[in-house]
């Protein structure tokens, strides 16, 4: 399945939505569209998993590098709506409350 990410800005913030599988041959995309998320100087930046059905080390490398990315910009940064395997992922790596911007 091929990778989609739609970018929607409002009040500062921008919400990042991919939908399909985040791995090796995709990984770049979303990178990409973090990286574009940042342009505007955002107060915040989202990104919605909700809709990704598969992430592997490649998509939790782009997604923690966002959050880096955004503590040095002094940009909020979260990722939310991770279910399922994508979810049990994230948690399995280590990277859960970081990248949700929780203690952990």
């Amino acid at each position: 399945m091929n990778l989609r990410i739609s970018t929607d800005r409002a009040d500062g913030a921008a919400r990042l939505r991919p939908v399909g599988d985040v791995d090796l041959s995709s990984a770049d995309v979303l990178q990409d569209a973090i990286d574009s998320a940042f342009d505007g100087d955002p107060d915040t930046v989202l990104v919605d998993l909700e809709a990704v059905g598969f992430l592997d080390s490649s998509g939790i490398t782009v997604l923690v590098a966002g959050r880096q990315m955004a503590e040095e910009r002094g940009v909020r940064y979260r990722v939310i709506g991770a279910t399922g395997t994508v979810a049990r992922v994230l948690e399995l790596a280590g990277v859960a409350a970081y990248l949700a911007g929780r203690p952990s």
